[in-house]
C-alpha cells in the first residue's frame, strides 16, 4: 500500500483493494479527533465507555481514544478489521510522536490483536464486521469509519445500520465522516436524530443519536421536501 503524508503532517495509507485512503487529506490525526473522538467524548461521560470502531484500519481512532481517554473512565474498544497483515504491520507504522506514550499498546495489538490494563481494553477482530457486531451490546459510541459506500456499501446499508441500532444503548451516538443522503436517510428512517460537527477544523460529517445533542442539527425533514429518501441495501 502507498504511504501518503496528510495536511497535518501525519501519515495514512492508500488501500490497494479499495483504491481509497484510510483518511482524508485534511490529516489522519485531525480527522480522527474532530470527526470522532472530540464530539463523542464531549457527550459520553461514564465510568465505563464501550466503543465500536468500524473499522480498525491504521488504528488512529482507537489509539487517539486511548490518548484522550476521559479522566476516571475505562474504555472498552471493539474493532473489526478484514486485513490481518495490516494490523500486524502497524508496529512499524510512522505514527506521530505522541503515540510513543502508547507504543506498548500498539506492539501488543499488532502481535495479539488484544490489549488490556486497568484503564483500557482493546479487542481487534479479524473478519466480517457484520458478523462481529452480533455479539456486542450496550455500545456507547460507534466510530462509523469504513471505506466509502462507493466501494464498501455493505457497511453503510440500512440492514447494517439496523444491526448498529440494536447494539447501541439509548444514550449512544454514531460519528461519521459521511454526509451522503442514502446514509443519512437510513439513519433517519431508523429513528435517529441527525447532527453535524460544531467545528471549522474539518469538513463536517454526520453525528446520529436518539437523544438531543449539543451539536448543529441537520434539518433532514426539510431536505426530504426536495429529494427522495433512499438508502443502500445489502
Amino acid at each position: 500500500m502507498q504511504k501518503i503524508k496528510t495536511a497535518d503532517g501525519t501519515f495514512t495509507l492508500k488501500s490497494d483493494k479499495f483504491n481509497e485512503c484510510y483518511h482524508s487529506s485534511e490529516g489522519a490525526v485531525k480527522e480522527s479527533l474532530y470527526k470522532h473522538i472530540y464530539p463523542a467524548f464531549s457527550v459520553i461521560q461514564k465510568k465505563e465507555i464501550n466503543i465500536l470502531d468500524i473499522c480498525f484500519g491504521l488504528g488512529y481512532n482507537t489509539f487517539l481514544s486511548v490518548l484522550n481517554r476521559p479522566q476516571n473512565s475505562k474504555l472498552n474498544i471493539f474493532s473489526p478489521e478484514m486485513d490481518e497483515n495490516l494490523v500486524k504491520s502497524l508496529v512499524n507504522f510512522p505514527y506521530p510522536k505522541e503515540f510513543e506514550k502508547i507504543k506498548h499498546i500498539i506492539e501488543k495489538i499488532s502481535k495479539e490483536f488484544f490489549y488490556e490494563d486497568e484503564f483500557v481494553k482493546i479487542e481487534v477482530f479479524i473478519g466480517d464486521a457484520r458478523e462481529y457486531i452480533k455479539k456486542l451490546s450496550s455500545i456507547d459510541i460507534v466510530y462509523q469509519d469504513a471505506f466509502s459506500p462507493k466501494v464498501n456499501k455493505e457497511l453503510w446499508s440500512i440492514e447494517y445500520f439496523t444491526q448498529i441500532k440494536n447494539i447501541l444503548n439509548k444514550f449512544g451516538i454514531i460519528t461519521s465522516y459521511s454526509v451522503a443522503t442514502p446514509v443519512r436517510c437510513a439513519l433517519y428512517k431508523l429513528g435517529f436524530k441527525l447532527y453535524t460537527h460544531n467545528t471549522d477544523e474539518i469538513r463536517k460529517g454526520t453525528i446520529a443519536s436518539f437523544k438531543d445533542l449539543p451539536f448543529e442539527r441537520v434539518d433532514f425533514e426539510e431536505k426530504l421536501k426536495r429529494v427522495n429518501c433512499y438508502y443502500y441495501t445489502d
